[in-house]
């Protein structure tokens, strides 16, 4: 190889401004992220929801969707940074299905191939469910993620226990109506 400079010329994407940043307020010490579903080198994005274990410190990803655009098939347009995986099963709290393939080659959107047609509006969030006839989410937050954090690292996740002004409209990873009841009013969602 010769001497020299080598340039990643790349665009560094910005991270966007999702929330009110001053009033953010951080679990001290960190938390070991454990989600075998994640592989490592994963980004888990800042304001993805998590489920923390306060006692054993360990935290897990809450695995939401958004439909980008209105769907009567079994494709389904999702956002990307989605934390879906083959053999997953997602719902509405009406129809639940499973994931049966994951195309990310488009840059605007990930594709999932899911078993039975689904009706979804553009913007609706899917949930993860337990079970293949599941109508309640198998994990529901109760923080939110505070920086990008990449599965594997050996620093720990820091999670966010309150923020205001969370705009719903700028998040990377969605957060789902059950997620906001265990969020409680410690934090505060716009559109």
């Amino acid at each position: 190889m010769p001497a020299g400079f080598k340039y990643d010329l790349k665009p560094m994407e910005v991270t966007r401004e999702m929330c009110r940043i001053d009033t953010i307020q951080r679990l001290s010490g960190g938390v070991v992220f454990e989600d075998s579903d994640v592989p490592t080198g994963t980004p888990i994005m800042p304001l993805t929801p998590l489920t923390v274990d306060l006692v054993t410190r360990k935290a897990k990803a809450v695995k939401n969707v958004r439909v980008v655009e209105k769907v009567h098939t079994s494709k389904v347009r999702v956002a990307k940074y989605s934390l879906a995986f083959v053999g997953m099963f997602l719902s509405d709290g009406t129809t639940t299905v499973k994931v049966n393939a994951i195309d990310k080659s488009d840059a605007d959107y990930d594709l999932l191939t899911v078993s039975v047609p689904l009706t979804a509006e553009a913007g609706a969030v899917l949930f993860e469910t337990a079970t293949s006839d599941g109508k309640t989410a198998k994990n529901a937050a109760n923080m939110l993620n505070y920086a990008t954090f990449k599965v594997g690292e050996k620093e720990p996740l820091t999670p966010i226990y309150r923020a205001f002004e969370v705009c719903e409209s700028k998040l990377y990873a969605p957060i789902a109506e059950v997620d906001k009841a265990t969020l409680t009013d410690r934090f505060f969602f716009i559109p």
